[in-house]
């Protein structure tokens, strides 16, 4: 019996890791989760799956009850949220895991400036960039960079905690108002954004699908509700940006599988780094991928690595059926009174595959900060990607004027 622990923060309810290891019996499962996710999973469970319920995510107790239930070796370390990948690897580590990501190759997927040296020794292009840890370093990278520049930080997350500096009042405010302790400055990239999403299996490509942003992550802050919307797979812009992707992960430390969310800029011509992560990208990404693709990659890499049956077929590259996209509808202002009904949106617009419902009525709502706030989110297939683009647009517009706020 192989003894796995599972670092499992997010609701399983969106993630569902579950259902890929409740029918094993051949394996001891010591599984993390949240508290308050409890009525996630059944009130009986098999007697080789043991969960433990934490009220906060408590990093120094999760190792301390790994040692005491399976002493100082296990095998394998799953993990699927950002925030827990370098902690996944300090464990793969310490307890002598061989099988999944390494620290190295966790450190280079989620520090920014290690990323982007990584990029730079695979000899793909990235955005000129200067470490900023205080004013002076602030200061010198807009000489090194000029106007504008984005600043974020290098442990960043989505769009949370970054700018764009426009000019020098902007950096005299940044200046003054942010402790400016390990951020990234690079150079502004005026190019449309395209999120890539792939699965990885002994060096294979089991699917890579790209999706083009008609509103970025960054764009939030201005008033739009962010969307994607996925590109054919013989747009000129997928074979720049495949062949990318491609030079970018052979210069990179990965482990034999994984999932991986790439962001780039492309102008048709070239193809510049955003960031990348070892993980799935967010919004409504998983769905998407399951809609198009007929299974669950979060799923179908835990039991490709657990060597339980799956769906993943070496010999073949998955294609997404039809084009998909979706749309974040960004929030208002006030106290939100109402909202149209999920079953309403559904059966008025047949091309909407999924419908998800963020807000809470009786919240107050400025707006939204970061790329990860929506009132809900509305996902759309088609024929071709200019037709989901206009339809996510026309939904995104009706939602916002439906929405009562007092």
């Amino acid at each position: 019996m192989k003894k796995i622990v599972i670092l499992a923060p997010i609701s399983n309810n969106y993630i569902n890791y579950f259902d890929a290891i409740s029918g094993d019996k051949d394996n001891l499962y010591l599984i993390f989760a949240m508290e308050r996710h409890r009525d996630n999973y059944p009130e009986t469970l098999p007697e080789n799956i043991k969960f433990v319920f934490l009220k906060i995510w408590n990093e120094e107790y999760i190792d301390y009850v790994i040692s005491q239930t399976f002493g100082q070796q296990i095998d394998y370390v799953y993990a699927y949220s950002e925030e827990e990948i370098i902690f996944a690897a300090k464990l793969r580590k310490k307890y002598q895991v061989t099988l999944g990501q390494s620290l190295t190759s966790a450190e280079e997927f989620r520090n920014k400036l290690t990323m982007v040296k990584a990029a730079e020794q695979a000899h793909v292009a990235v955005p000129r960039y200067w470490p900023v840890d205080n004013v002076f370093d602030l200061i010198e990278a807009e000489k090194k960079l000029g106007f504008p520049f984005v600043l974020k930080p290098i442990a960043g997350m989505g769009s949370m905690d970054t700018f764009v500096v426009h000019d020098h009042v902007e950096l005299e405010r940044l200046a003054a108002d942010k402790i400016l302790r390990g951020y990234l400055a690079e150079e502004f990239i005026p190019w449309p954004l395209y999120h890539v999403d792939g699965f990885v299996k002994q060096g294979h490509f089991v699917y890579l699908i790209s999706s083009k942003y008609f509103a970025n992550t960054l764009e939030v802050k201005n008033g739009k509700s962010v969307g994607s919307v996925q590109i054919s797979p013989t747009a000129a812009e997928q074979k720049l940006i495949r062949s990318y992707a491609t030079d970018l992960l052979k210069g990179m430390d990965t482990p034999e599988n994984y999932l991986f969310h790439l962001e780039v800029f492309c102008d048709g011509r070239e193809v510049k780094l955003c960031e990348i992560g070892s993980r799935l990208g967010g919004g409504r990404i998983l769905q998407e991928l399951e809609q198009g693709l007929g299974f669950s990659p979060i799923q179908e890499l835990l039991k490709l690595d657990l060597g339980l049956p799956n769906k993943v077929d070496l010999d073949k590259e998955y294609k997404s059926a039809e084009i998909r996209g979706f749309v974040m509808v960004e929030p208002g202002r006030g106290i939100l009174q109402k909202l149209p009904a999920a079953d309403a949106v559904l059966a008025a617009n047949p091309e909407v595959y999924d419908y998800y419902q963020y807000a809470k009525l009786g919240r107050t709502y400025n707006g939204a900060a970061s790329s990860v706030e929506a009132l809900a989110a509305i996902s759309v297939c088609g024929k071709d990607s200019r037709t989901v683009e206009e339809k996510l647009k026309d939904l995104d517009a009706w939602l916002k004027k439906a929405a009562v706020y007092s």
